[in-house]
């Protein structure tokens, strides 16, 4: 009687220990991805502040203007705008960033006319005179969201 007391006590003990580490499991992960996304929603708010915004202050036809003098300060200003946008796009391109999070705030913004129209000259006029895509990781951020924004399309029309 002691001896199958003890085994159900075994078993029960046993069971909490997995249910627990189970929960541990969760949490953690759940927490982990808290974490991205936060870290996505502070890392978009400050490329907001610190490129978007004054991109946005910018008519694109002022910048299509820009892009034809490289030696100009205005341009190295907003090229180092874009580098912004691309060391952003490096960190969703390499999962330190949450690909959701990004698409629920950048599509139709960063993919659609408002930073697009902007930065494309300047972008167009330095890969001219490059061996290199400088700007791979907006490129390929651009054409993930372009291929997202489809496969929305998509799901949506068949769901009607």
């Amino acid at each position: 009687m002691i001896d199958t007391a003890s085994l159900v006590i075994a078993i029960v003990s046993a069971v909490l220990a997995l249910a627990s580490a189970g929960f541990s499991c969760f949490t953690y992960f759940r927490n982990v991805v808290h974490d991205r996304r936060r870290d996505t929603l502070d890392a978009y708010n400050t490329l907001q502040n610190e490129a978007f915004d004054k991109l946005n202050k910018m008519k694109p036809a002022n910048i299509r203007e820009i892009a034809e003098n490289p030696k100009s300060d205005a341009y190295k200003t907003i090229s180092g705008y874009i580098a912004r946008i691309e060391h952003f796009c490096a960190g969703v391109n390499l999962g330190i960033y949450d690909r959701k999070t990004v698409y629920t705030l950048a599509n139709g913004y960063l993919d659609g006319k408002a930073i697009r129209s902007r930065i494309d000259p300047i972008i167009e006029k330095k890969h001219r005179h490059a061996d290199k895509d400088y700007y791979e990781n907006i490129h390929k951020v651009l054409a993930w969201m372009q291929k997202e924004s489809e496969k929305q399309k998509l799901d949506k029309k068949y769901k009607q």
